[in-house]
């Protein structure tokens, strides 16, 4: 594995037009029925219009909560993106079987995307940089705990496969969905 050079960045108002193109639309955390309308339309307007409703989650969250996602640049250029906050802000949470997710008055945070859209840069350690930056800044935050739903055996989910966060130190805490199960790191 190749030391490579990034910079990471909290997402602000600033810089939400650099979330890397795969997620700038993805309402599927935020706005699950949108996200299921969009899948059906697929229209240039309709991509525009979810990418417009994401900034206006992370606008909306900034100001509410802070911190909510990071940006990875390397070499310029936006190649990996993370998004997280109150699990009561991301209702597709209710769409899965493993459950409870922890809620923010108890110092839980959900991890709903950490996703390295430059393939060309994955399985090169860019994923831990990214997590350890988040774990960081929860911690500085007060927060006790991180959660995320991780995929087994399919590295392209979203917020990333389970061989990953059990690498890097989570623990189940609900395993109902086995392909889909909910883990938790204590901070």
């Amino acid at each position: 594995m190749s030391e490579i050079e990034v910079q990471i960045e909290d997402i602000r108002e600033e810089n939400l037009r650099d979330i890397p193109a795969s997620c700038s639309g993805c309402v599927y955390w935020e706005f699950p029925e949108e996200f299921e309308k969009a899948k059906k339309e697929k229209a240039e307007t309709q991509k525009l219009k979810l990418e417009e409703k994401k900034r206006e989650w992370f606008v909306q969250t900034l100001k509410a909560f802070g911190t909510c996602g990071k940006i990875v640049y390397h070499e310029g250029k936006p190649v990996a993106y993370a998004q997280f906050g109150p699990s009561v802000w991301l209702p597709n949470i209710n769409a899965y079987d493993s459950k409870p997710v922890g809620k923010m008055e108890e110092g839980v945070v959900f991890l709903s995307c950490l996703y390295i859209a430059d393939k060309t840069l994955r399985r090169r350690g860019l994923g831990d940089i990214l997590l350890k930056g988040i774990i960081d800044d929860l911690k500085r935050r007060g927060f006790k705990t991180i959660e995320t739903i991780a995929r087994r055996g399919d590295p392209n989910n979203p917020s990333g496969p389970l061989e990953f966060y059990i690498k890097n130190g989570f623990t189940f805490k609900d395993k109902t969905n086995p392909d889909l199960p909910l883990m938790r790191l204590f901070l």
